[in-house]
């Protein structure tokens, strides 16, 4: 479903004015400045257009320069200097319902809602027209009590403008913002009842049900609007989006498709089919569609970064890697598009190319210049070539000794190398850094727990993470395995159950399991370990454990049974 902004259908930007402007008994100055204004518009100066404009009208007067000052002024959103010229105008053209729509809508812009008002009431008295649903598209954003002051306005403004079907409608969606539904069914029925169907009384329709929950109702309704009016852009994107919302992909892809045939050169409308296309994993229709995207500079990054994970996919890996340097530094996925290139490049073994790429781009920036290393470090620890990685940390480190990235990417590989003491070291250095730094207090202390029998130690160290975020199931699981170790058994379960709620993982499922066998409640230990088999069939932890203690038991049929299955 679109927002009430898309449903208002509404443009708040004010055309400048067709007509010639007819300049009175100016000055050569005057005259002077008022064509520089007019060019620094035409070319996009706004603000010093607004300004020349602005002066000349407190100067000379003259209507015609007044009109065009207020245009300019509104388009750069200076409400002080609109307010006045507004004024000077309604002096001088007392029937214009211009210089008040111009003021309403700025204010309105400005969430000025109740002194947009009086003015929007003087267009109307006027005999101009206003899109009411402009300002409901921008209510939802107030609280409830201030809602309801501007309902009331709009319903008082019912009694004097009764034949103006946006007043209903606005207030029908005020009323579905403050979840009043039944308040908002009756408005938007006596809108209906009123003015008729139309494609906006439908969409409004469907909007109160989504909101209200019923998904399938509003979908039926926008379907059955699509079949009355089957060329409206806005009601089939609309039944587009809350097909997407309720799941149904292929309907939805349907949808626009047709809007597609009918607007080929409808780029944005392209990339939501490409992106249901890539959910369904349909890469043989995205990757074409992709490439249309890019040939016409449209979501550039967002394009290379989809097509380079399809040629992944089809393994054209240099085609991929091409195009995942193509995404600039702006984007959201920059960071993540070096972490695939540098992952790629040591897939294939090319290790100088990964370190010349990495090394270019630290040297191009440098706020890069401790990341890179960091990513190419993370990328050769993924495809266990530890040794180079350790080569990479320690050289950036020398470089930047205090980063904390580097520092903790560093105790990672020094934990593969089963090294504790560059373990503690790091994580030390990063809390001597920064003492909340809740990720490398309970990474040592359970590090701690893991590697060194100094459990009280880890367990005031992951009390010190916990107390910095209080509710990180990660922490939470540390907690327990340490208080398990200490033979704190019902704080320890108590502990561990709670991670296990927030977060099911297979590790902390062997935790629990275990703390309960050993608490003597095998039964409900192997509910929570074949629980979490069902999902993690090869977790190691649960295997190890399960095959631990059963085997010191001499209980094993059960376990193995599960095993093998």
């Amino acid at each position: 479903m679109p927002d009430s902004t898309a449903i208002a259908e509404a443009d708040l930007a004010i055309s400048v004015l067709e007509q010639p402007i007819e300049y009175g008994n100016f000055t050569q100055e005057q005259l002077e400045m008022a064509l520089l204004s007019e060019l620094g518009g035409m070319r996009g100066y706004l603000p010093q257009a607004a300004e020349g404009y602005y002066e000349l009208a407190l100067e000379t007067g003259d209507i015609n320069i007044i009109r065009r000052a207020s245009e300019f002024v509104s388009a750069i959103g200076n409400t002080g200097a609109l307010n006045l010229l507004a004024q000077m105008w309604s002096s001088k053209d007392p029937l214009a319902p211009e210089p008040h729509l111009l003021l309403g809508y700025q204010l309105m812009e400005e969430g000025l809602y109740g002194q947009a008002l009086p003015h929007l009431d003087a267009v109307m008295e006027l005999g101009g027209q206003v899109d009411f649903t402009v300002m409901s598209a921008r209510t939802y954003t107030l609280e409830n009590r201030q809602r309801e002051v501007i309902i009331g306005q709009l319903q008082n403004m019912v009694s004097r403008h009764p034949n103006e079907p946006t007043l209903y409608f606005a207030i029908a969606q005020m009323f579905d913002q403050s979840s009043m539904n039944e308040q908002a069914s009756e408005w938007l029925q006596i809108g209906r009842e009123k003015f008729g169907d139309s494609p906006r009384t439908f969409l409004i329709e469907a909007q109160l049900l989504q909101n209200m929950g019923r998904a399938e109702q509003a979908e039926s309704v926008l379907i059955s609007a699509v079949q009355q009016y089957p060329d409206h852009r806005l009601l089939r994107y609309s039944l587009a989006q809350l097909l997407v919302q309720n799941n149904k992909l292929a309907d939805a892809a349907l949808e626009f498709e047709y809007i597609m045939q009918r607007e080929p050169r409808d780029f944005e409308t392209l990339y939501s089919l490409v992106l249901i296309n890539l959910e369904l994993e349909e890469y043989t229709k995205a990757e074409p569609r992709l490439r249309e995207l890019i040939g016409a500079g449209h979501r550039l990054n967002e394009a290379n970064y989809y097509l380079a994970i399809i040629l992944e996919d089809r393994n054209a890996i240099d085609e991929a890697i091409n195009r995942y340097q193509q995404i600039n530094r702006q984007s959201n996925a920059y960071l993540t598009s070096q972490r695939q290139i540098l992952r790629l490049l040591v897939q294939l073994e090319r290790f100088q190319e990964a370190k010349n790429w990495s090394q270019q781009l630290a040297d191009s920036d440098s706020r890069l210049a401790p990341v890179m290393p960091t990513l190419e470090a993370e990328a050769l620890m993924n495809a266990d070539h530890n040794e180079r990685a350790r080569e990479v940390l320690d050289q950036a480190l020398g470089n930047f000794p205090d980063n904390i990235d580097l520092l903790f990417a560093r105790a990672l590989l020094a934990e593969r190398f089963d090294d504790m003491a560059l373990v503690e070291q790091d994580l030390r250095r990063i809390i001597d850094l920064d003492p909340q730094n809740a990720r490398a207090l309970n990474h040592l202390g359970y590090a701690m727990t893991l590697r060194t029998d100094r459990y009280q130690e880890a367990m005031n160290l992951i009390s010190q993470a916990l107390a910095v975020t209080p509710d990180d199931p990660a922490i939470i699981d540390s907690l327990g395995w340490v208080q398990y170790k200490l033979g704190m058994l019902d704080e320890s379960i108590s502990n561990l159950r709670k991670a296990f709620e927030l977060f099911p993982d297979h590790e902390v499922a062997a935790h629990l399991g275990e703390a309960l066998w050993v608490n003597g409640q095998q039964e409900e230990a192997l509910q929570v370990w074949e629980s979490s088999l069902e999902s993690f069939p090869d977790s190691e932890f649960i295997t190890e454990a399960m095959q631990r203690l059963m085997s010191a038991n001499g209980d094993t049929p059960r376990p193995e049974q599960r095993l093998s299955s």
